[in-house]
């Protein structure tokens, strides 16, 4: 959208800067707060990769708790830039003795495809990793109050929400 009045460039302007001043959460939000809850969340057990993997089942799940494999894949070869084969590796871990936290299946409508569950052991691992993840955020932002909690929840809620779907970010590479 382009702005032609003075006044409207100005406001244009104020808006970039607000975002710049978002942006500068960006670190702080991800690699301190947000690294940390994943190894919180793996309570000593699991890998930060495969606790994505346990999240994204856990928020991306159909009604009846199955996620395509293909999803998995993509999600964490963008996010970590790892080969479908060590997402393979890391889906074997959590589906084999000792963890046991997943399944997989083949899809009953493509035989080429598979679709992965938490298992009940996978749902209470991960009721305990939310509930430790909780106390960690508790005891990180226990200056906030809950004013402003609540405002900062609403902000994610709004902001985010058309994000909330599984789509890949635009293509920034460079074409030759």
């Amino acid at each position: 959208m382009t702005k032609v009045s003075a006044e409207g460039a100005a406001g244009d302007e104020k808006w970039r800067t607000s975002l710049g001043d978002l942006l500068s959460f960006y670190y702080p939000m991800h690699y301190r707060i947000g690294i940390d809850v994943e190894t919180v969340m793996g309570q000593g057990r699991i890998s930060r990769k495969q606790g994505t993997i346990l999240w994204l089942i856990h928020s991306r799940a159909d009604k009846d708790g199955w996620l395509r494999r293909k999803i998995i894949e993509k999600r964490l070869s963008a996010w970590f830039e790892i080969s479908n084969s060590s997402v393979s590796n890391l889906l074997r871990e959590l589906t084999r003795p000792p963890l046991e936290l997943v399944k997989q299946i083949e899809n009953p409508t493509s035989g080429r495809e598979k679709l992965v569950s938490l298992t009940p052991e996978g749902r209470a691992f991960l009721d305990e990793s939310i509930r430790r993840s909780i106390d960690y955020l508790g005891t990180h932002l226990e200056h906030i109050d809950q004013t402003q909690l609540d405002r900062g929840i609403q902000f994610f809620k709004v902001a985010f929400q058309p994000l909330s779907s599984d789509a890949p970010p635009p293509d920034t590479e460079a074409s030759d």
